[in-house]
């Protein structure tokens, strides 16, 4: 009984066999491989950057008053990005601005084209208003200058001494008003144009 167990177990292994052998003739197909070559390209360089980075900007290099003016410069450098750079200038955190301290700010490309603001009482409202643009992939006009001009004209006919109260200390909360400033952050991305 053992035996025959055994053959008819043999039997079915070598049927099995068999019959997987002659199903992968069944189910054959043709087949090649054929090798094209890669495909490549280069990748477009991107480059954004600006003198001012990590750079304290200041209004004068002396203390101002009313009656001062000024100017300074933050610079947009796109050179050598070759795709087109969307840019934006944001002003955040303005401390102790005299109130009624004007701005109006100038953008310069390399070209020699020119774009005024009108003056406002505030820099941060430039800012979101007219610091921002396009710099295309341009030869020799990749880099904007922007020209922030200041003037704390004197108040002559202020009877509530806004000027003097600009200047003196807050005794109540007993924190000087005699530091003033603002941040500057410059935001870039490739532009989609």
């Amino acid at each position: 009984m053992k035996v025959n167990k055994r053959v008819i177990g043999v039997l079915i292994c070598i049927s099995l066999v068999l019959t997987m052998f002659l199903a992968g003739y069944t189910f054959a197909r043709y087949y090649k491989s054929i090798n094209i070559g890669s495909v490549q390209k280069s990748i477009a360089r991107w480059n954004f950057n600006s003198k001012n980075s990590g750079a304290n900007v200041n209004l004068s290099t002396e203390k101002i008053a009313p009656g001062s003016s000024g100017q300074f410069e933050i610079e947009v450098d796109a050179t050598d990005s070759e795709v087109p750079v969307e840019y934006q200038v944001i002003v955040e955190n303005e401390m102790n601005i005299p109130r009624n301290m004007k701005f109006y700010a100038e953008t310069k490309d390399e070209k020699g084209n020119s774009v005024k603001t009108e003056e406002k009482n505030s820099f941060s409202q430039i800012a979101v208003e007219s610091l921002n643009g396009i710099i295309p992939v341009e030869v020799n006009n990749q880099k904007r200058i922007v020209v922030v001009h200041w003037n704390w004209p004197f108040n002559e006919t202020d009877e509530t001494l806004i000027d003097s109260e600009d200047g003196t200390l807050d005794l109540n909360n007993k924190s000087s008003s005699l530091e003033c400033g603002f941040n500057i952050q410059i935001i870039g991305k490739q532009a989609n144009v």
